[in-house]
């Protein structure tokens, strides 16, 4: 029997089990669930819900708890997922309504929100929850179509009242009142929220933000900094309040806070390179160097802050010992991710030197250990970039992100990749999930804004700007980008307000963007007498910048007061005799008073000192070319050359002048150093597509030139399109190349090869009327210039019927 028994047992539990039905099963799984939550086991707890969904998907409280749980652990997407499916099996379910609606309000879900916020208001009309997403939904239809939005602000005033937790109520409340511009209000119930529940990085951020609204700059310094002592993680917290601190000139308190970070028992490396680059920034090399040398002798590990080291050096001109420092690192340590690193730094530097050769054997080197070495695969990407092989790149690139998929600097470099292919949608994409993954960060904010500007997107750029803004306020280069986006867009009203909160920081670099931003809107506004009497003031006050004293000198000669000008430049002369901008402006004002040999005489000079200038470049030239001075204008360029030779626009004007007298593989050379020291610069990359497809008849040339020029598809610069639309006609695709000369004939009426072009287009469709026109007005524009273009444009004319 002893042996019998255990087996008995057995079968007979077996046996029970089998009678318990799925339904009976799944509430012994849910109430299993609902004790381990109690008891605070949610991890168990959740493994006995999925049991139930196993044994009953249909258990609504199961399928609720399961998702409230999730919610509240913060995995938002998974418990959003499973209330859906609860209302699919039950769709009057208030809870789970609810849920969905405020999730989808919080994350700006604003079509969720409203099929479901609608759909729960008839079913609990009087649940403070229902009633505060309808009045969100009701306040953001006012709001967009312009209506009061005072009723349902009321209605979730009274709820805040009954129930200060609701999150919802609060944020509408809050910004009513700063729609309102009662700013105390708003304010007061920010501080109410958080007295509530401090850990509200949002709150906080508006708390921010209406502080200094409101001209209150101690106490915006405190909420930042109970910002940064909230979330003492978070990167951005830290920079804002840095940025604060410097916007105030207290270096100090930002140093101190910085060592503060560094000096804890945790501190990372990071936080302690982070006070080596402050110092940088605000005192100089040498005291971040010194700082270095510190943390070299103190730090058991000082492998790091020597390369750091070493790098700095490098950046002063020391930079044969630099890499021999870096070499010596890199001898003295055995393999390792640091080594690689290292090894990576040292490539960065020999790539700066020219030395793009033994740079791209230290990053094989580094790859052939490490295939997924991020720094290294970002070296690759770039080469492949600067070699019009943006598909190599953008393959490079995924093999990177699959390694690290929230690395801003990557998928930044794989919207350079996609816009230098042409693919301006994708390289949207990337410039815009940049931005999201920073959290609104300013550089890559900067960087989508200024990537919409030149697709002309002006409102979408004016949106990430202002994204910018709500995170980082204060941030002077986001509010000069605004001030800049509202003035092409003629909205004086909103640069005013940006001027006035520049005004407001009380800081220099603010009130000088201030400045220009001012006078920028004043000149837009053709008010130019106010222009010159407001830069009067700025330079009575005193402390005005030499470019501030230059605009009132163009200002007065602009309104014929020109004795005025010349007296103001020669007061400015006696205090500053060998400053540039006031000798450059004397240059102007002798051409300006026909006395064009002082001019000539001012700028030589200016440009013997300066020779990369190239505005004093352009004005001296086109002094002697309107002279008729060919010669003379052609020995100045010789002479920048001599002391400058890769000087960019003497180089233009250089195979300009050269493409003119014939010597076409003269000109096309000069081109392609450009393009090698520089492929990004798009006038260069025109240029050279352009030349080698006028001058040159092979395929490889074609195709080399499509590649150059992928990057400017879809343009509407007239030079552009007309070396886009002269490659697609060479390469046979002539409605393409229609659609691109059409416009630039437009924008270039006086360009004889342009309106050649198109004419033989026409000629390719089949439209011999149209072709007659273009190579008619062709030929006349090209009279007097030695273009054998217009021979073959007479030929094709004389066999038109």
């Amino acid at each position: 029997m002893t042996r019998i028994l255990p087996k008995l047992i057995v079968l007979l539990f077996f046996a029970l089990a089998a009678c318990e039905s799925a339904e009976e099963r799944a509430e012994r799984y849910y109430q299993s669930g609902l004790a381990l939550l109690q008891a605070g086991d949610v991890d168990r707890a959740l493994v006995e819900f999925r049991n139930v969904f196993a044994a009953n998907p249909r258990h609504a409280k199961a399928r609720l708890a399961y998702a409230d749980a999730q919610r509240e652990r913060g995995l938002i997407a998974d418990a959003y997922g499973q209330y859906v499916r609860l209302i699919e099996t039950d769709p009057d379910n208030v809870e789970a309504l609810v849920a969905l609606s405020e999730i989808a309000i919080l994350s700006s879900g604003w079509e969720d929100a409203e099929t479901y916020g609608r759909a729960v208001g008839p079913l609990a009309p009087e649940d403070d929850r229902v009633i505060t997403v309808n009045a969100m939904l009701d306040y953001r239809d006012a709001v967009m179509t312009e209506e009061p939005a005072a009723v349902p602000a009321k209605v979730a005033g009274d709820v805040l009242a009954r129930d200060p937790n609701n999150t919802i109520a609060r944020k509408i409340v809050i910004d009513h009142a700063i729609m309102q511009g009662e700013i105390d209000s708003a304010l007061e119930t920010v501080e109410a929220g958080l007295d509530i529940d401090p850990n509200q990085p949002e709150l906080h951020v508006i708390r921010v933000g209406l502080l200094s609204e409101a001209g209150d700059p101690a106490k915006t310094q405190a909420a930042l900094e109970q910002m940064a002592a909230q979330f003492p993680e978070n990167e951005q917290v830290q920079q804002e309040l840095i940025a604060w601190y410097i916007s105030r000139n207290d270096l100090s308190a930002a140093e101190t806070y910085l060592r503060g970070l560094a000096a804890a028992v945790d501190a990372s490396e990071t936080e302690k390179l982070t006070v080596v680059d402050f110092l940088r920034q605000t005192q100089g090399m040498e005291a971040a160097r010194a700082e270095l040398d510190r943390l070299i002798a103190t730090e058991d590990d000082n492998s790091s802050y020597r390369a750091l080291h070493a790098t700095l050096a490098f950046a002063q001109g020391d930079q044969d010992a630099a890499i021999a420092e870096m070499e010596g690192i890199i001898a003295e340590n055995a393999t390792s991710d640091s080594v690689r690193d290292f090894k990576i730094l040292l490539a960065q530097m020999l790539e700066s030197q020219g030395n793009t050769a033994q740079a791209q054997t230290y990053v094989t080197e580094v790859l052939a250990e490490d295939a997924g070495h991020i720094d290294a695969l970002k070296m690759q990407a770039g080469w492949a970039i600067a070699d019009d092989d943006p598909n190599a790149a953008i393959i490079v690139l995924r093999q990177a992100l699959a390694e690290a998929p929230r690395d801003i600097s990557l998928i930044t470099l794989l919207g350079t990749a996609h816009e230098r292919a042409g693919d301006h949608d994708l390289a949207g994409e990337r410039y815009a999930l940049a931005v999201e993954i920073s959290n609104q960060g300013v550089e890559p904010s900067l960087r989508h804004a200024n990537f919409l500007l030149g697709r002309n997107r002006l409102e979408a750029a004016e949106a990430v700007i202002s994204g910018a803004l709500s995170v980082a306020p204060q941030n002077i280069e986001l509010l000069a980008k605004m001030g800049e986006l509202q003035l092409r867009q003629g909205e004086w009203n909103k640069v005013t307000r940006i001027i006035w909160q520049l005004r407001a920081m009380d800081n220099r670099l603010a009130k000088d963007v201030a400045d220009r931003t001012e006078l920028a809107l004043l000149n837009r506004q053709r008010r130019f007498d106010e222009t010159r009497v407001f830069l009067e003031e700025m330079i009575a006050d005193g402390g005005t910048s030499m470019a501030a004293k230059a605009q009132l000198i163009e200002a007065q000669i602009r309104a014929g007061r020109v004795d005025d000008a010349r007296a103001f430049l020669s007061e400015e002369l006696e205090k500053a005799p060998e400053d540039p901008t006031l000798r450059f402006l004397q240059a102007d004002v002798h051409v300006l008073l026909d006395d064009p040999e002082a001019g000539e005489a001012g700028y030589r000079e200016l440009l013997a000192s300066f020779p990369e200038n190239e505005l004093v470049l352009g004005r001296l030239f086109g002094l002697l070319v309107a002279q008729d001075r060919q010669e003379d204008a052609g020995a100045v360029l010789d002479d920048v050359l001599a002391d400058a030779p890769d000087a960019m626009m003497a180089n233009l004007v250089k195979a300009s002048r050269l493409e003119a007298t014939g010597d076409f593989d003269g000109a096309i050379a000069i081109l392609e150093n450009l393009y090698a020291n520089d492929s990004s610069n798009l006038v260069v990359a025109n240029n050279l597509a352009s030349m080698i497809t006028t001058r040159r008849d092979d395929d490889e040339s074609v195709e080399r030139a499509y590649a150059i020029t992928a990057r400017m598809r879809g343009t509407d610069v007239p030079q552009f399109q007309d070396t886009l639309g002269w490659i697609a006609y060479r390469q046979g695709n002539f409605d393409e190349a229609l659609t691109y000369l059409e416009p630039a004939a437009r924008g270039l009426p006086n360009d004889a090869l342009t309106h050649y072009h198109l004419g033989l287009t026409y000629l390719a469709l089949e439209r011999p009327g149209d072709a007659r026109n273009a190579l008619e007005k062709a030929i006349t524009l090209g009279e007097g210039q030695e273009l054998p273009q217009m021979k073959r444009a007479g030929e094709l004319l004389a066999e038109l019927p």
